[in-house]
C-alpha cells in the first residue's frame, strides 16, 4: 500500500496585500501628481499672491465697453487660451457654460487681431464669452503667463489665489472658484 498525501486541487493562496501597502501606494502616487502639477504651474509674480493685481481693464472683442480683470466683490476666473490651442478648443465650452453663473474674464493670447477673434468664437460657438484680446502677449507677460491654457483663481479683491494650466474638469475649476471666494 502507498502512502501518498491526498493532492489540493485549489491552487495556493497568493498573499494578500496589505491595507497599508496600498494607501502608501496611494500615497505615493497623489503626491508625485502634486508634484508634477507644482512644477507645471505657472510663475506667477509673488506680489500677485500677497496684493491684489494691478487695475486693468480692457476692451472686450464681442461685446460692448471694457472689462476689469479682479472684481472687489467676487472671486473671478482669469484664463489665458489661443485660438491654436487643442486643449483650449476642449475646455473653452466649459468654461463658456461656467461664464453663465460665475465671474469669468478670458484672454486670447497670441491669436491674431481681434476681427480672427470673433471669427473663431462664431465658429465655435462662444460668442458670448467675455474676451480681451492679447495679441502681442503683453498681458501674458504681466502675469507670468507662457502656456495656453492658464486659469488664475482670484479672491474678491483681485489678489491670486491659485494657478493652474493645462485640462482641468469644470467641477475643478467651481472647487477652486469657490475656495478663491471662501480664501479671501
Amino acid at each position: 500500500m502507498t502512502n501518498t498525501a491526498p493532492q489540493n486541487p485549489l491552487p495556493a493562496a497568493r498573499p494578500r496585500r496589505k491595507w497599508w501597502r496600498w494607501a502608501l501606494e496611494l500615497g505615493i502616487f497623489i503626491g508625485a501628481l502634486w508634484a508634477v502639477r507644482a512644477y507645471m504651474a505657472p510663475a506667477v509674480p509673488v506680489a500677485f499672491t500677497e496684493a491684489p493685481i494691478p487695475a486693468i481693464a480692457a476692451p472686450l472683442v464681442n461685446q460692448a465697453g471694457l472689462m476689469a480683470l479682479a472684481d472687489p466683490r467676487q472671486p473671478t476666473l482669469l484664463v489665458f487660451w489661443a485660438t491654436w490651442c487643442g486643449v483650449c478648443h476642449v475646455e473653452l465650452p466649459w468654461i463658456a457654460g461656467l461664464a453663465k453663473t460665475h465671474r469669468v474674464v478670458t484672454i486670447a493670447l497670441d491669436s491674431g487681431d481681434s476681427a480672427a477673434v470673433r471669427a473663431y468664437l462664431a465658429q465655435a460657438g462662444l460668442s458670448d464669452l467675455p474676451v480681451i484680446n492679447d495679441p502681442d502677449g503683453s498681458l501674458a507677460r504681466q502675469f507670468g503667463v507662457t502656456v495656453t491654457p492658464t486659469l488664475l483663481f482670484l479672491a474678491p479683491g483681485g489678489r491670486v489665489v491659485t494657478a493652474e494650466t493645462g485640462l482641468t474638469s469644470s467641477w475643478g475649476i467651481r472647487l477652486r472658484l469657490w475656495y478663491a471666494g471662501w480664501h479671501s
